[in-house]
């Protein structure tokens, strides 16, 4: 019966919510630097949590994260090429038994536990040095940019979640793309 008394607590708190005063995930500030050719990702985010997205991680959720980065060509008369693209994707869950936060890096495979929910969150907010390609691969008479923004992943909702979502649009939540130009780190 407790399964099903949390899967009721969690639909009630998924029922449309006041819209936010403010941006709940912005990218703050992204740049490229250089080891030798590979470019790196040096990025600053900004993740503040819904309370329902809270509770549900509370609550035994695991809430996945996503970060993605395009990098793509100009052009003048058709839509911009995209040339690259990475998605970063986490999972947050809380674990009761070991009463931690984890943060779980689903491309690498790695865990990080934490004392706090919002240390967990912390964790993920400065990016430093995140490998992305070697430069080389990008042609050099090509005029490209770069966009990256972050939010949650819907795909990958947990199915009490995203069956929850099918009525309001609360869990869709993602940052506006920030750009930044990638010539200023061209050989």
């Amino acid at each position: 019966m407790k399964p099903i008394y949390g899967l009721l607590v969690l639909f009630l708190i998924s029922a449309p919510v006041q819209a936010e005063q403010h941006p709940v995930f912005e990218v703050s500030n992204a740049s490229f630097s250089m080891q030798d050719s590979l470019l790196l990702l040096d990025a600053r985010l900004s993740i503040e949590l819904p309370r329902y997205i809270s509770i549900a991680v509370d609550r035994g959720f695991a809430v996945p994260l996503i970060f993605e980065v395009e990098i793509l060509e100009i052009k003048k008369y058709w839509f911009d090429k995209k040339i690259v693209s990475l998605k970063q994707q986490y999972l947050l869950h809380y674990l009761p038994m070991l009463d931690s936060y984890v943060i779980s890096d689903v491309n690498q495979g790695q865990r990080h536990y934490f004392e706090s929910r919002d240390k967990a969150v912390a964790s993920i907010e400065v990016i430093f040095n995140y490998p992305m390609l070697d430069i080389g691969n990008i042609e050099p008479d090509l005029e490209v940019y770069a966009r990256m923004r972050v939010g949650l992943d819907v795909d990958e909702l947990p199915l009490p979640l995203k069956s929850s979502s099918l009525w309001d649009n609360d869990w869709d939540l993602q940052s506006k793309w920030f750009k930044w130009e990638v010539d200023q780190v061209r050989p």
